[in-house]
């Protein structure tokens, strides 16, 4: 009897052990549908974003083309201005030197003018003394000259008498 109630307990558990492996394999089965389904859903996805992300890289490659260009007429951009800078600069330097030039050319016309004027200056302050001492030797000659008039009418009497 107790080799029957020991072979019907382990019947019993057998059987519990059965029902449970059953559910577990049941709820085992339904997660491995779910995850499968999942899957699916993952994979449906994964080849959208596959698409997106190969449009994306080629729209970020013609970007990064478009910008190297770009970058290649900024740089002979650059490369001009650089010149035109150095030209501008080649101009200022040749427009002081000119400016230079200009400036000391007046001064010195200046100077030039200048120096004339006094000699010019100079030149009337003698004239003015030459023509003061011309007047002074006049002035004295004059009762020279009048004195030999009034002599010489004096002698003409004497020789007409």
């Amino acid at each position: 009897m107790i080799i029957q109630i020991s072979v019907a307990c382990i019947a019993t558990a057998f059987i519990v052990l059965v029902v449970y492996l059953v559910a577990a394999l049941q709820t085992a089965r339904a997660s491995l549908k779910q995850v499968n389904e999942t899957l699916v859903h993952i994979d449906a996805k994964l080849d959208a974003v596959t698409g997106e992300t190969v449009k994306l890289m080629q729209q970020t490659q013609q970007i990064a083309d478009n910008v190297q260009g770009k970058m290649n007429s900024l740089d002979t951009l650059f490369h001009s201005i650089g010149q035109v800078g150095e030209s501008v600069s080649e101009v200022t330097a040749s427009v002081k030197q000119v400016s230079a030039t200009v400036s000391n050319s007046v001064r010195l016309a200046g100077d030039k003018v200048n120096r004339e004027r006094n000699t010019t200056a100079e030149l009337m302050e003698w004239a003015s003394l030459a023509l003061h001492l011309w007047r002074k030797w006049q002035s004295r000659k004059r009762p020279d000259i009048q004195q030999q008039k009034q002599q010489q009418p004096d002698e003409r009497k004497d020789h007409n008498v």
